[in-house]
């Protein structure tokens, strides 16, 4: 993980429009023509400890196609989405919000990771709902965990 002269950034954001008419791509629906660009962004944000916002959904009366961007950009690794209207709001901070199935088994790792890896005899990883959870697990968890945390989904689960 690289760091920063200065913390001025806080996120990378895929300018898909530009990106398109720079390289006089067509947009389609499906955006395979941004995946290369779009995988580069998550791959140098998280590099640099940045967040990584996905491409503006411009069908902005289409909240099922931005639905499915949303789940697309999520597998992909970015943690956000720009919007161009107010209407799209709600879907992307709920798409883009851990899930509560997530933020379960999130937890249940980091406590069964903590409690297997720590003191004398401490192993090296655990299993949990039949998962073998090891260090990139359990950080991904810890990840899950913070982003619930952030989006006021623990209640009283912390």
């Amino acid at each position: 993980r690289q760091s920063l002269p200065h913390s001025y950034l806080d996120a990378l954001i895929f300018a898909s429009e530009d990106y398109c008419a720079d390289l006089e791509l067509i947009r389609t629906k499906a955006a395979t023509e941004m995946l290369h660009a779009r995988s580069q962004i998550v791959t140098v944000a998280k590099a640099y400890g940045l967040q990584a916002i996905d491409m503006v959904h411009i069908d902005f009366r289409n909240l099922e196609d931005l639905q499915r961007e949303c789940q697309e950009g999520r597998e992909m690794g970015f943690t956000g989405k720009q919007a161009i209207h107010p209407a799209q709001l709600e879907a992307i901070h709920t798409d883009f919000a851990p899930r509560e199935k997530d933020i379960d088994f999130a937890m249940r790792c980091v406590e069964e990771y903590e409690a297997t890896t720590t003191g004398v005899g401490g192993k090296g990883a655990c299993v949990v709902d039949g998962i073998v959870v090891d260090a990139p697990v359990y950080k991904w968890a810890v990840k899950i965990m913070k982003r619930a945390q952030q989006a006021g989904m623990l209640g009283n689960k912390q």
